[in-house]
């Protein structure tokens, strides 16, 4: 039995549902914002939808709600079951994501599919398999742990790369798609399968620092992770489309802290 995306045939109410690991939303979209992995963890993934356990839902609600820094958490705390009401909530993460036109995905759907179940589940998204340890959510092997780049390897990643050009194929509407990360390692090449499909010449594309916030120069400082998003020149990353945030009101001088690139 395969580890699924915990997102992968989910109803979240209110005509938003997910088919193939896409979102199908009660409008049509008009943005698409693509991420790397989610497992159905119930030890460790608490996540009550797309990007919910970290810092892309207070950052969207910091920049294209309140105008400033409001917010400087993450959504879900980093370990554990949530012990307080979630802001933004779901049911308002549905009114940002239907103001902004808004659709997600997620690059792996399943892993461990050709596994026969010979695996076991562990903490903090490992698994022991073929008397290993591999992490989940992890690129590569750090100490003795080894990563999806290493499961990917063994034949046992699913992609969702078919799937999500063929909706964006079918969707011509949606104009602008974001990746939230650096495409390196084992996810450079879907992406770039995506990227590079010539039906889809007329998208603009861009990669996000992560949400998540890890890593210099963010360093999981909420004010930084917007710079990035508003303002970066570095080459490794893209930003934010402006005529996008024009069009949603957004004034991203407020945003402008002088803060290190």
């Amino acid at each position: 039995m395969a580890i699924k995306h915990i997102f992968h045939d989910r109803n979240f109410g209110d005509g938003f549902f997910t088919h193939n690991l896409i979102l199908e939303t009660p409008y049509l979209a008009e943005v698409m914002i693509i991420g790397t992995f989610n497992p159905d963890t119930p030890k460790t993934n608490f996540a009550d939808f797309f990007y919910g356990r970290n810092y892309f839902w207070t950052a969207l609600n910091n920049i294209f709600i309140h105008g400033k820094v409001l917010h400087g958490g993450t959504r879900m705390p980093k370990r554990g079951k949530p012990q307080k009401a979630l802001n933004p909530s779901l049911d308002e993460i549905k009114v940002l994501c239907t103001n902004l036109k808004l659709t997600f995905s997620d690059l792996i759907a399943e892993v461990l599919h050709k596994s026969e179940g010979n695996y076991q589940m562990l903490n903090n998204d490992n698994v022991s398999f073929q008397e290993k340890i591999f992490n989940l959510i992890q690129d590569n092997k750090k100490g003795q742990i080894e990563g999806l780049s290493q499961l990917d390897k063994l034949g046992q990643v699913r992609w969702n790369t078919d799937n999500i050009i063929e909706y964006l194929v079918s969707n011509p509407q949606i104009k602008t798609v974001y990746f939230t990360r650096k495409p390196t390692d084992v996810w450079k090449m879907y992406w770039n399968t995506i990227v590079l499909d010539e039906r889809l010449v007329d998208r603009k594309f861009a990669n996000l620092f992560t949400p998540s916030g890890q890593g210099v120069p963010v360093s999981n400082s909420m004010s930084r992770l917007i710079h990035h998003w508003l303002h970066n020149e570095h080459e490794n990353f893209g930003r934010l489309d402006r005529e996008w945030l024009i069009k949603s009101q957004v004034n991203i001088q407020n945003f402008d802290t002088g803060v290190s690139k």
